[in-house]
């Protein structure tokens, strides 16, 4: 097992979805529970998330993205209508993530895998509010509505 950059595990997690896209909010949140849940498998280096308007967030991940974009790994695409982009692997991204998931830790990329899964079939507010529930530490600077 190699020790992989937090960008490796960023564009695993966007391979993760299987062509399909995620949105920043699930990006986030996938490498957040990562890091929090198997700090051991990521090592130190890993992402540095803050309290933000909806939770953790690392400017740090949208930077690797982007980096990710430049190299024909990812599409990064806001459709139309929608505030928000998507982030989806390319067919290069798809062999390079291969790659790096043979070099992984087979704990951490089935957490992954299972995450991305579970994230992608939440909503917004019930992808944050779970997270919330779970990391109270997190909601600290939220603009998320509290239910009730």
């Amino acid at each position: 097992m190699d020790r992989l950059r937090p960008g490796d595990w960023t564009l695993i997690t966007i391979a993760s979805a299987d062509r399909a896209s995620l949105s920043p909010v699930q990006l986030q949140k996938a490498l957040f529970l990562l890091g929090k849940e198997l700090p051991g498998e990521v090592g130190d280096d890993f992402y540095e998330f803050v309290p933000y308007h909806y939770g953790p967030f690392s400017s740090a991940v949208s930077a690797d993205a982007i980096t990710l974009q430049r190299d024909d790994l990812v599409e990064i695409e806001r459709p139309i209508g929608q505030r928000y982009v998507e982030y989806r692997v390319t067919t290069k991204g798809v062999a390079a993530a291969a790659d790096l998931r043979a070099r992984a830790s087979v704990k951490a990329v089935e957490y992954l895998d299972q995450v991305v899964k579970w994230a992608r079939t939440r909503s917004f507010a019930e992808l944050v509010r779970a997270v919330y529930a779970k990391y109270p530490d997190m909601q600290v600077n939220s603009v998320f509505a509290k239910p009730g």
